[in-house]
C-alpha cells in the first residue's frame, strides 16, 4: 500500500485463480456464501450488503473471467481490509490497482474497470472490523510485465519473463527495458491444470485419490502426509511439466540457452526446483506478491508521481 500526497492510498490486488495477493498478504481465493446467519468464527468472515461470506478458504473453480459475478469483489474487499488493518486504517479513499493476463489486457481492461466502478463505495466488515472504502480510480496493469516493472530500467539486452500462473502462463519478451508485444504470448499450461493432471496420473498409478493440497505440499517440498514414494512420483511428474513448458517455448522460437530468462511469482518456485537444467543466465524471482507490488508501482507512475 502506498500513501499519496492527497491522502489517497494505492492498493494493488492480484486476483489469482488459486491465491489472492496484495503487496503484503497472500490468501486462498475461495468465497463461500453464508447468508444472513452470522458465522461462528470471525476469522476470514466478510459481512457486506446484509449477508455473510467466508473469504480466503479453499480454491474457487476456474472461471472464464473475473467480472461475471461478485466473488472477485469480495476477494478484493478482503485484500483491501488486510492492507488497511496493517496500517490501523478503517476509512480510506483508494486507487485500486489490479491486473489481467498479458494477452487479455487489451480485450478486457475496460470491462474490469467497469466492474469495479459499478460499486465505488464499499461499506463492509471483515473479521469483525468495519471498513468504509471509496474507490477513486481503477488502474489495470498487465500481469507478468508488472512483476518486473520496477527493474525495467536496468534490463539491457533481451529478456524473457515467464509467469507460471494458476490458469495460464504469461511470457513477456523485453528488449532494452521495453516489452515487445509481438513476441509476448500466453501459454495454456499452468499450475491448476498440472495439479489436476498429476492427481489423475496418481490415481492411475496408485489407485488412490490424492488431495490437491497434498500434491502442492509435495511440489513445494513442504512436510505432508504422503508416503515418500508418492512424493517422488509427484515431483517426477512436475519435472516433466516444466520440461514440457520449456520445450514449447523453444518450439515457439525462444532460445532459452542464450536469452536472459526470469521466472517470476509463485511458479518460479516450481521452475527453480524442477527445471532440471542449470543456466547461469536464468533467474528465479519467487516473490508471490511481485505482481501486486508491480501494480502499485505502475499505478503511482501513471498518476504522475515519482517513485
Amino acid at each position: 500500500m502506498i500513501k499519496l500526497s492527497n491522502g489517497q492510498y494505492i492498493i494493488g490486488f492480484d486476483d489469482g485463480y488459486q491465491l489472492g495477493k496484495t503487496a503484503n498478504f497472500i490468501f486462498d481465493n475461495g468465497v463461500h456464501m453464508l447468508g444472513s446467519a452470522e458465522p461462528t468464527l470471525k476469522e476470514k468472515s466478510l459481512f457486506y450488503d446484509g449477508e455473510y461470506f467466508k473469504v480466503c478458504e479453499g480454491r474457487m473453480a476456474l472461471t472464464e473471467d473475473k467480472f461475471s459475478d461478485d466473488t472477485a469483489r469480495f476477494r478484493t474487499m478482503a485484500g483491501i481490509a488486510m492492507e488497511l488493518k496493517n496500517e490501523n486504517i478503517h476509512s480510506a479513499e483508494i486507487v485500486l490497482a489490479v491486473g489481467l493476463p498479458f494477452s487479455d489486457y487489451g480485450r478486457n481492461k475496460l470491462k474490469l474497470i467497469d466492474y469495479y466502478n459499478r460499486k465505488k463505495v464499499l461499506e463492509f466488515s471483515y473479521e469483525g472490523e468495519d471498513y468504509s472504502v471509496t474507490i477513486a480510480k481503477v488502474i489495470v496493469c498487465p500481469q507478468c510485465y508488472s512483476a518486473i516493472a520496477s527493474r525495467l530500467g536496468n534490463m539491457k539486452g533481451d529478456y524473457l519473463i515467464v509467469d507460471i500462473g494458476s490458469k495460464t502462463t504469461d511470457v513477456v519478451y523485453v528488449q532494452n527495458g521495453l516489452p515487445i508485444e509481438s513476441k509476448s504470448i500466453t501459454v495454456e499450461k499452468a499450475m491448476v491444470k498440472w495439479m489436476k493432471e498429476i492427481q489423475h496420473e496418481m490415481k492411475v498409478q496408485t489407485g488412490k485419490e490424492i488431495p490437491e493440497h497434498e500434491v502442492m505440499k509435495a511440489a513445494l517440498k513442504e512436510e505432508g502426509n504422503l508416503p515418500a514414494v508418492y512424493t517422488e512420483l509427484i515431483r517426477g511428474m512436475l519435472r516433466e511439466k516444466i520440461q514440457s513448458l520449456e520445450l514449447e517455448l523453444v518450439e515457439r522460437g525462444y532460445s532459452l540457452d542464450y536469452i536472459n530468462l526470469i521466472y517470476v511469482g509463485g511458479g518460479a518456485l516450481i521452475a527453480r526446483d524442477y527445471a532440471g537444467k542449470y543456466r547461469e543466465h536464468t533467474a528465479y524471482d519467487c516473490d508471490l506478491c511481485a505482481n501486486a507490488k508491480g501494480y502499485e508501482f505502475l499505478a503511482k507512475q501513471l498518476i504522475g508521481k515519482k517513485v
